[in-house]
Parts: C-alpha cells; structure tokens; sequence
C-alpha cells in the first residue's frame, strides 16, 4: 500500500473514532475503517481496567472466542510479543520481534493454527502516559501490515486512545470546515491531503514540510501566504514519536491578539530563545527597532516577561515558526 493510500484510509479511520457516538459504536465502525488500511481477518479495540488488571473488549471483528479470550486473558500479558510491544510503545508486528513467532505460546498455541500468518498489536496511551489499551490484528498476509499502514497507526494512536478510554469524540469535525484543510505528515516530510477535493496551497504545504522537521516543539504556529490577509492556524493532531509527523489541520485564523506580521515574526523569536541582537539580524532590522516590537508585544498579550509571552505563544500557536524565522 502506496503513501497516500494509506493517508486516505486513516482519514476515514480518523473519523469514525471521532463521531459523536456510543463508545461502542465508534470502535465498531473504527474497526471496519480499519479494513481499508490493513485487510485483517481478526481485530479487536480493547480498553484496559485499571482496577481488575485486565482488558475488557470493545469491539472485534472476525476473531473466534477462544482467540478473543487468549488475546485478551492474562496468558498474553505473560507472552514475550505483549513485552516487546508495551516496551516499544508503538505497533510491533510479528516479522520485527526480536525472535521467531513460534517462540511466542500465544501465535504459536493461538494464532497460527487458526491460519493466521502474520499480525501486530498497537498499545494506545492517554496524553499523561498512563495506559489505555490496546488494538489487537491478524492477516493471512505476511507482508501485511504494510509499513505504510504501521505509520498511519502511529500517526492514529491518540484518536483510537481515546476510543478505547471511552473519551469524548473530538470536538472538531471528522472532515474540513471552510478554510480549513487536513493532512498527514510522514516522517520524511511527505504531505498528503486526507481530503481529495482540498488540496492545500503549495506554499502552505511547503512551510508545514519545513516547520515538522525542525524538530519537536512545532506542535503549533501560524503559516501567513504571500500576500494573503489573513493567517493559517496549524495544529499538529497527532505526532510520532520524533515530533516528525502527524495529521495536520490547517484553519484560517484571524490575527491573534491583534499582532501585527513583524510582531508575529519577533515573537517567533522569542519562543526559541533568541535575543534582541539575533533577531534584528534575522529580520535585517536595528535592535532597537525590535526592542519596541517587544514591548508592544508584551502589552499585546497582558504579560510583563519575554518567557511569559514565549511560553503563551508556543502553548496557543500565536507566532509565525521560528525555524522559518531563522532561514531568513
């Protein structure tokens, strides 16, 4: 499965675990998205209950009881695949465990006898690192999951974390609004519109390309177009784990705080920590040029610090990207 196969089936995914629905439903229909993006022949979204030390099925499709109760039992929390994947964190499918499969009792005693070739199983964590659950998966197919589709599911983990945990669905709509466009990000900067009939302006995508792999912290920013009035507002949905990639949403924001650009671009500055000199060398400007900007715009956003109005300005998303900031 190509990149933007992949891309499309984890946008339908995304929106299925984001409907306003009974949890069990969501998972239901999580899982029959699921189908596009990894043809399984048994998958199950379990929540775990902290109390009883157990996981306790959601939803499943295809599975036979006995595999369903084995999956979920205290048998595979004693197997070494359940160690190497909670270790990792992420989607660890059969052909990258550190031993063969018949060496785990689980695929060997379970699996494997029920025609079963190759499978995987995604721990899901909460946003404070506690333990949410887990997606269990078998094909009939060794060269499924595709690396694609593990992407996609690192890219999908906080979404199908909060399935399993019973969270509320997202407050935001599963598809784009007006002015407003989604994608997903690989780790190697490949943007892919999740929406066919909104592809993003190129130099959006481009900025959105240049900004993810300058590394962590680019969770949120402003992207302002050549000659357009008004800002986009990218938000980084979910990242793996290098800060790398993630679904993007991309919405057309008013200017926040009422910034003027310089003052967006000075206060890029001060979310990654450079001082009055550098940035007035960054923006070919006087120093004492860029020392009013920052009085206006400490008194723009109510705080009586340069680290109070950096630290506001990456938590909300109100500046311009500092790596673009230091490019110029």
């Amino acid at each position: 499965m190509d990149w933007q196969t992949a891309a499309s089936a984890a946008g339908r995914i995304a929106g299925a675990a984001a409907q306003d629905a009974p949890q069990g439903l969501r998972a239901l229909e999580t899982l029959e998205e699921l189908r596009g993006l990894i043809p399984f022949l048994g998958a199950s979204l379990s929540a775990w209950d902290e109390q009883r030390g157990e996981h306790v099925v959601v939803a499943e499709a295809g599975y036979r009881d006995e595999t369903l109760g084995a999956l979920n039992g205290q048998s595979y929390l004693d197997d070494p695949t359940w160690h190497v994947t909670y270790g990792r964190r992420v989607p660890v499918p059969w052909r990258d465990m550190p031993f063969a499969p018949e060496e785990s009792p689980i695929i060997r005693d379970s699996l494997l006898p029920c025609g079963y070739r190759e499978g995987m199983t995604a721990p899901f964590f909460r946003s404070d690192g506690g333990y949410s659950g887990m997606l269990t998966l078998n094909t009939d197919s060794v060269s499924e999951p595709s690396e694609a589709a593990l992407e996609m599911l690192r890219l999908l983990s906080p979404r199908l974390s909060d399935v399993v945990d019973g969270a509320p669905a997202a407050s935001t709509p599963s598809g784009p609004g007006p002015g407003q466009h989604r994608l997903a990000v690989s780790a190697g900067g490949l943007c892919t519109p999740l929406d066919d009939d909104r592809v993003p302006p190129p130099e959006l995508v481009e900025t959105i390309r240049g900004c993810l792999r300058a590394g962590p912290g680019a969770a949120s920013f402003l992207v302002w177009e050549r000659g357009e009035r008004l800002p986009w507002h990218v938000a980084v949905e979910t990242a793996a784990e290098a800060g790398l990639a993630g679904i993007v949403t991309c919405t057309r924001s008013s200017v926040p705080e009422r910034l003027s650009r310089r003052e967006l671009e000075v206060l890029a500055g001060l979310v990654v920590g450079l001082s009055n000199q550098e940035i007035a060398d960054a923006l070919r400007a006087s120093r004492r040029t860029i020392s009013t900007h920052v009085e206006h715009i400490l008194a723009k956003l109510g705080v009586r610090s340069r680290t109070e109005a950096a630290t506001r300005a990456a938590r909300e998303g109100l500046h311009l990207p500092g790596a673009l900031l230091t490019a110029t």
